[in-house]
């Protein structure tokens, strides 16, 4: 009878893993693209995505922060290299 030691063990776990992980993320990627496409097929669907993708751009552009971010902090009145320092 010949004994199983813990690393040929491990190794067989992980070729099952592997083999298991070849059979299933195939499947898994082909049900997702399916099930996405049918979801994008629909009209109503793609546009209700577009005007949420537009909320939210629309909603991020109007937090200060985020303004403050993207373009700098708000200048006060003679900060400007063209304009004269005011008084």
């Amino acid at each position: 009878m010949a004994r199983s030691t813990s690393t040929t063990r491990s190794l067989l776990e992980v070729v099952l893993g592997f083999l298991g992980a070849l059979l299933i993320v195939p499947l898994l990627f082909k049900t997702v693209t399916t099930v996405l496409k049918g979801v994008f097929r629909l009209g109503t669907t793609r546009r209700l995505i577009g005007d949420v993708v537009i909320t939210g751009v629309t909603a991020l552009l109007t937090r200060e922060d985020v303004l403050d971010a993207l373009f700098g902090r708000k200048g006060r009145t003679g900060d400007g290299l063209l304009k004269p320092p005011v008084d």
